[in-house]
């Protein structure tokens, strides 16, 4: 596409809340417009790259033996609450748990029933400005509503059909809550009030006609088995599936699905895409070790079902780049991406598209990637595993990353 207004700068900007780290990224940005007004940012690594922030754990709530509160068996949900305390929603003992911030328990809420405040299928969280607790329990066709230490408040009626995945809505300034939702082969944006009533229903970008029916048999991102009267279709491993996120001004990020390269864009909904975001880092490899055996794997399986080979070639050789998007308290975006050595990285950008830096785990950190992390200035939460899938939250602290030796 023809470009135009291009633009040079350097990236040498600190993480905003993270004080006097003095950390910086050394990258280059370009910025131009398409045709189209999408403006086009290119970040591109310098020759040598390496973290600026380590993530450092600071405290550790979890347990791997017990029945008290801090062992989480299933979580799907994690806010950090005023004062350096969190929550969680453990999805398995449907609870809502509350912790102070020495990691001490407060309160715990719900419970499995029907009974005002209880879940029978409570699958998400969410904090709204006032500091109260919301999350949507789809078994009950309700979203409830706690104060973190005094309990339940209210509910409002939700029908909302999602069973047992986990909840991707978002809770947008201006009492607002937006909720992804497709249909077949249509994606379309549901908005809320904070009654649950619906007011507004826009599609989301890229989807086919608005009369295109869904074909299984075309999915791209799975293998398709007629199984007698009906079909499978299986996940294909390490395909880019569109990821994506909804900041607290209601505005959607999005990578492209099936597209594994290092970009995501910025789409205000009811309008247009406004910002489309590049980054230069070398796709990471999957090893042919692993990729041979999740294929001998599949292989395994079909063969006892008694069906014929698939196309291997679909798999993917190489991880995609994008696999989380969300947003710091401060309105920064932090997008993670696969290491070279197995593990994470999380890449730091402005609401503009520009580099900021990247941070990376510390030491014993395996993270969850089924819940976001949340990031409040130098403070960051998130869910970790250990060896055995158990779940803990960890707070850990955003310091500047050692530098190697020149």
């Amino acid at each position: 596409m023809k470009r135009s207004r291009t633009l040079l700068v350097v990236a040498c900007i600190a993480l905003a809340g993270c004080g006097d780290t003095g950390s910086r990224s050394g990258w280059t940005t370009l910025r131009d417009t398409l045709d189209s007004g999408t403006v086009h940012v290119t970040n591109i690594p310098g020759a040598s790259v390496s973290p600026t922030w380590t993530l450092v754990e600071e405290l550790r709530v979890g347990s791997l033996e017990g029945t008290g509160p801090d062992a989480f068996a299933r979580l799907k949900g994690l806010v950090a609450v005023d004062g350096g305390g969190f929550a969680v929603l453990d999805s398995q003992a449907q609870e809502l748990r509350v912790f102070g911030p020495d990691g001490t328990h407060i309160a715990t809420h719900g419970g499995k029933g029907q009974g005002p405040g209880e879940f029978v299928d409570a699958n998400g969280l969410m904090l709204d400005r006032s500091g109260r607790l919301w999350v949507p329990d789809t078994r009950n066709g309700r979203m409830s509503v706690f104060d973190p230490e005094d309990g339940f408040i209210e509910s409002f009626p939700f029908a909302d059909n999602n069973f047992n995945a986990t909840w991707n809505g978002a809770m947008v300034d201006g009492g607002r809550i937006y909720r992804p939702w497709r249909t077949g082969n249509r994606g379309m944006l549901r908005i809320f009030d904070l009654t649950m009533t619906l007011v507004d229903s826009l599609p989301l970008p890229g989807d086919g006609p608005e009369d295109e029916e869904f074909d299984p048999a075309s999915q791209p991102g799975a293998f398709y088995q007629e199984m007698g009267g009906g079909y499978m279709a299986y996940s294909i491993p390490f395909y880019a599936s569109e990821v994506r996120h909804i900041d607290r001004r209601g505005v959607y990020w999005s990578s492209r699905d099936g597209d594994p390269a290092y970009r995501f864009q910025r789409w205000q909904p009811g309008g247009d895409t406004t910002l489309l975001v590049d980054t230069r880092r070398p796709p990471v490899a999957v090893p042919t070790v692993e990729r041979d055996s999740v294929i001998d794997m599949m292989r395994q399986m079909t063969s006892s079902m008694g069906v014929g080979e698939w196309d291997w070639s679909r798999v993917p050789n190489v991880r995609p780049a994008v696999e989380d998007i969300f947003e710091s308290d401060d309105g920064n975006l932090w997008v993670r991406t696969p290491a070279a050595d197995g593990g994470v990285l999380f890449d730091v950008y402005s609401r503009d598209g520009a580099h900021l830096g990247t941070a990376s785990l510390g030491p014993g950190l395996n993270l969850f990637d089924r819940v976001d992390p949340v990031v409040r200035g130098e403070l960051a939460w998130l869910v970790v595993t250990d060896e055995l899938d158990v779940n803990y939250v960890v707070r850990a602290r955003i310091t500047p990353a050692a530098r190697s030796p020149a």
